[in-house]
């Protein structure tokens, strides 16, 4: 193992009790966790599937399930910027083609012939598409925290799918992101001048003046998520600038963010 910022040989291991490993580094003093092992190469009559670079659903979902999309599932031919209800599909079924090929025979050589990563080497139970989702909107959209509350700070393929799926709602499925939902109706000014000092717990009427004086809809982040992504004061800020001009700042980051490449 090397360094994962310098690249340095021979990282020292932190282990502590009941929490994954990290190493540090005797050079650079770097902190990280190791990722997933490295697929091995393959044996001489045995070929590494071909790369999905270039192909439009490799911005929705990893290599290995372009693949099964393109070729296992019978989908050549396919949309390139699929809908909600195609893309939770293929997630899932997929998932269960992973899952059931540590018993099907079937199922692993489907696996074994499109994904570049051998089966041990895979999720056994990745977080769902509809939890990742979920997750997204209630952090807005932001891709660390939602993975983080998917206790995936630690894995990479965590991560992978939360980006995956943040690319999928910046984009084909950005219509089904809070942000384009039907504007609700402004709160009374009085209503928003109680929430300047946050109350440690809200009540239902409260958590709709604050969506929709931050972001113009009654639902579709969740408070703790507001909070961790923009902070107390920021939130405050933001509050004073809607009482005195209408203008919704963190609205406008969230969807310049999302916009972002």
């Amino acid at each position: 193992m090397t360094c994962v910022q310098c690249g340095h040989p021979h990282p020292v291991p932190i282990r502590r009790r009941l929490r994954s490993a990290r190493y540090s580094c005797r050079s650079c003093g770097a902190l990280f966790r190791p990722g997933p092992p490295p697929a091995p190469d393959p044996a001489p009559d045995q070929e590494r599937p071909a790369p999905a670079d270039g192909d439009p659903l490799s911005a929705f979902m990893p290599d290995r399930m372009v693949r099964w999309v393109r070729e296992e599932a019978g989908q050549a031919t396919v949309a390139d910027k699929p809908d909600r209800a195609t893309l939770a599909r293929w997630y899932k079924e997929f998932d269960a083609l992973v899952a059931g090929a540590r018993t099907s025979p079937d199922a692993r050589a489907v696996v074994e012939r499109v994904s570049e990563l051998p089966l041990d080497q895979l999720p056994g139970k990745p977080p769902a598409f509809n939890k990742v989702c979920a997750a997204l909107h209630a952090t807005c959209y932001d891709a660390g925290l939602a993975a983080s509350r998917l206790g995936g700070q630690d894995s990479a393929f965590v991560v992978e799918r939360v980006s995956r799926l943040r690319h999928w709602l910046a984009t084909a499925g950005r219509s089904t992101t809070w942000l384009e939902a039907p504007p609700a109706p402004a709160p009374a000014a009085a209503a928003v001048e109680e929430l300047l000092t946050l109350p440690d717990s809200f009540t239902a009427d409260q958590v709709r003046t604050l969506f929709t004086a931050l972001f113009g809809v009654d639902k579709g982040p969740s408070v703790p998520g507001v909070r961790d992504r923009f902070g107390d004061e920021r939130i405050r800020q933001a509050l004073l600038t809607y009482l005195e001009t209408g203008a919704r700042p963190l609205r406008e980051a969230v969807s310049d963010e999302l916009d972002a490449p």
